[in-house]
């Protein structure tokens, strides 16, 4: 039985070859939110978090209706990363590493949004695909679980799409990237308030059908604990899971099926000012939390499991720990456990 109280406090990636204390600033365009983290990497190797934001941006509102970022939401983003990068620049970070996920990769005018938010804050924006991003979330959480789990099968639930990974203590061995998100979801099916029971049935079997094939395949190769990160899956933690201890300051819950069916019982009947009601339920996130609680049970139902572990260090967390093992020349040498002819992660078609 896997212990997920006693893990170590210290939140220390791999080993560094540093004399002085390091900042580093990531930056996570998802499709509902832009999150920023700003650390601070010390010589022993520990991160100190100094700063945390982020915007509701909803950049991709409108992307997974139209294929476009609307004009409202082009320019509440351009006005976040604006805010954003002010708040690390005053950190004065070595870098400052930010990356585009769902939404801009799918928008047609996806290319301009970073074009402009370069223009204006002077970033470099790297648009990654949804199998390099399953994995730098993998990356990010993996230190934050409990070291006796060999192998976890992780799920990020974003707006646009949810990725998944299959890792050991180490790395990501398959991933996938599939497109089931909160916002995809509510905008394609559930339009009532709240929503119809055919809704819901459709939107179950929907998450069914896509998430099957990669849940099977990471059955296949066999895990011994499934975990979830991603705001959706910290407010559905908040709201019903068992608070763990941290780990380096990430927040952790642990949370089971029964805990999810209880709750879905309970929102699916709530009109929408009935959930911002809710004690604990953050109001950036009544209008998604339905689709993101079936998509996160449908999850544990597929994955033939009682309970999960979900935590908040994700995609910027392994921006920053990929960073220190490949980003600065002289800490490639440093970074443990790797053979430079290894080959790269076994991944899963994007469906």
């Amino acid at each position: 039985m896997l212990n997920l109280e006693n893990d170590d406090d210290d939140f220390v990636p791999p080993a560094t070859r540093l004399t002085d204390p390091i900042r580093v600033a990531a930056l996570d365009l998802g499709s509902n939110s832009f999150h920023l983290i700003v650390a601070e990497v010390r010589p022993d190797g520990s991160v100190v978090v100094l700063q945390k934001a982020r915007d509701m941006v909803r950049l991709g509102e409108s992307v997974f209706l139209d294929g476009r970022i609307s004009v409202d939401a082009f320019d509440r983003g351009l006005a976040s990363l604006h805010r954003l990068a002010e708040i690390a620049s005053v950190h004065a970070p070595e870098t400052i590493l930010a990356v585009a996920t769902s939404a801009i990769r799918e928008a047609e005018n996806g290319r301009d949004f970073v074009v402009a938010a370069g223009r204006l804050t002077g970033l470099n924006i790297r648009v990654i695909d949804g199998i390099e991003e399953a994995c730098i979330i993998y990356h990010g959480a993996r230190r934050a679980l409990p070291p006796a789990s060999q192998r976890v099968a992780l799920f990020d639930v974003g707006g646009g799409s949810t990725e998944a990974v299959l890792g050991n203590d180490r790395d990501a061995v398959l991933s996938s990237s599939v497109k089931v998100g909160v916002l995809r979801l509510r905008d394609n099916w559930l339009t009532s308030d709240p929503p119809s029971p055919g809704d819901l049935g459709v939107v179950s079997q929907w998450v069914q059908t896509v998430m099957t094939p990669t849940i099977d395949r990471f059955k296949a190769s066999g895990f011994d604990l499934v975990a979830l990160t991603s705001g959706t899956a910290m407010q559905l933690g908040r709201l019903v899971g068992r608070r763990l201890p941290p780990v380096g300051g990430i927040e952790r819950f642990k949370i089971s099926l029964d805990a999810l069916y209880e709750l879905e019982r309970r929102l699916v009947k709530m009109m929408m000012t009935e959930r911002a009601a809710l004690p604990g339920l953050d109001p950036g996130r009544v209008d998604t939390v339905v689709p993101g609680l079936v998509i996160v049970r449908t999850i544990l139902e597929l994955a033939g499991v009682s309970h999960a572990v979900i935590c908040n260090a994700a995609l910027r967390e392994g921006l920053i720990a990929d960073y220190l093992m490949f980003g600065r020349a002289e800490l490639r040498a440093a970074a443990p456990g790797r053979d430079e002819a290894a080959s790269p992660p076994t991944t899963d078609a994007v469906l």
